[in-house]
């Protein structure tokens, strides 16, 4: 009886019951935007290069995804140039194939998760910035083939792997083991960047090549007093041999010394053994 006296008594005192309340119909109440101060001037100054550098920066290939039913996504190019679109992604994949586009494209859907609930189409909506950022890392990396392409997909997929994780481990201070694979995660992505480094370090070292040119040089020297010597080889210094001074002659007259000859000279005998 008390009891149902004081609900009686809620009932005529103007209290709300929480359960029938219709928060819908409740009006909200604006939040007040919070004062911003002006920029810097120095800001202001960085602005400028910022903006060139920016705009120097290549275009990368966005997407707009479209409900296809049944959890399905439909994706399509940011612009109405099909074509030029279609121009943009082969680029950033380092391809001309339609087929390796199409199948990169569906693996880096895969990456990306539900963001929100479509009503009209009755689904669960990707995130297509998250997409659209998949695309530039991939473009950023400049691939020059397919396989190139491939190993800029899988750093896409370690980075989102790795913040999640990471994220995770930052929650719960506890899990070092959580911790422990982001700090592999980490070490993966870089691996990767080395990888294509070094993959591309022998590419350029492939292209390179050496030429062996075979150089004939004459070298013509000149006798003192005399002139050109018609091309023949000389030792340096050396002079002819009609200005070279004749040896002293032992004999009395001062004949010159006869040079030593075949004629006139003994056979030399062989040596007696035993």
């Amino acid at each position: 009886m008390a009891g149902g006296m004081s609900d009686k008594g809620d009932m005529q005192s103007g209290r709300i019951d929480p359960a029938k309340l219709d928060a819908a119909s409740k009006p909200r109440r604006k939040r007040r935007a919070r004062n911003r101060p002006a920029p810097a001037d120095e800001l202001r100054e960085w602005e400028q290069g910022a903006e060139r550098r920016a705009f120097a920066r290549p275009y990368p290939p966005g997407v707009i995804l479209e409900a296809a039913g049944m959890g399905d996504e439909h994706w399509t190019a940011p612009h109405n140039d099909s074509s030029l679109w279609t121009l943009q992604l082969a680029d950033a994949f380092g391809t001309r194939s339609q087929a390796v586009i199409a199948t990169f494209m569906q693996q880096l859907e895969a990456l990306c998760e539900p963001s929100h609930w479509d009503d009209e189409a009755a689904q669960w909506r990707l995130d297509e910035h998250q997409f659209s950022a998949a695309l530039a890392i991939v473009n950023s990396v400049k691939p020059r083939n397919e396989m190139e392409a491939a190993l800029a997909a899988q750093m896409v997929a370690i980075h989102l792997l790795t913040m999640k994780v990471a994220a995770r481990a930052l929650k719960y201070d506890g899990d070092t083991r959580t911790a422990a694979t982001a700090a592999k995660l980490a070490r993966a992505f870089t691996d990767q960047m080395e990888a294509l480094k070094a993959h591309r370090q022998r590419g350029r070292t492939a292209k390179q090549s050496i030429t062996v040119r075979k150089e004939l040089h004459q070298h013509i020297h000149y006798h003192r007093g005399e002139g050109e010597s018609d091309g023949q080889p000389h030792e340096r210094g050396a002079a002819p041999a009609d200005e070279c001074p004749a040896l002293p002659s032992p004999e009395p007259g001062g004949e010159p010394l006869p040079m030593p000859g075949d004629e006139g000279q003994e056979a030399v005998q062989a040596p007696r053994r035993g």
